[in-house]
């Protein structure tokens, strides 16, 4: 994450969380690049890269509520400053 920086006083200010949470998310992004092997920045330029590394990153998610995602359409949003899609509702565009 080339914004990493501005990301983290993005989450501290709009989500209203703690430090450690704020910790927890940017390990999850740093986590979710190392699974895909490229960096969030070039990933959330392009939605079917987007769209690609979120079905990718399904297979890697340990609990139900999907951190790893979550990770990446937080930055997704960040950088686009839209959220991106449901996967069903991307596809169906696609």
């Amino acid at each position: 994450m080339r914004k990493e920086a501005d990301f983290q006083k993005i989450l501290k200010v709009t989500e209203g969380v703690t430090e450690k949470a704020v910790t927890s998310r940017l390990g999850k992004a740093r986590k979710a690049e190392e699974i895909l092997g490229n960096e969030l920045d070039d990933i959330v330029n392009d939605n079917d890269f987007t769209f690609d590394a979120l079905k990718k990153l399904k297979e890697h998610e340990n609990s139900a509520h999907s951190p790893l995602s979550n990770a990446l359409r937080k930055y997704y949003k960040f950088i686009n400053e839209k959220e991106f899609p449901r996967l069903k509702q991307y596809k169906g565009k696609a």
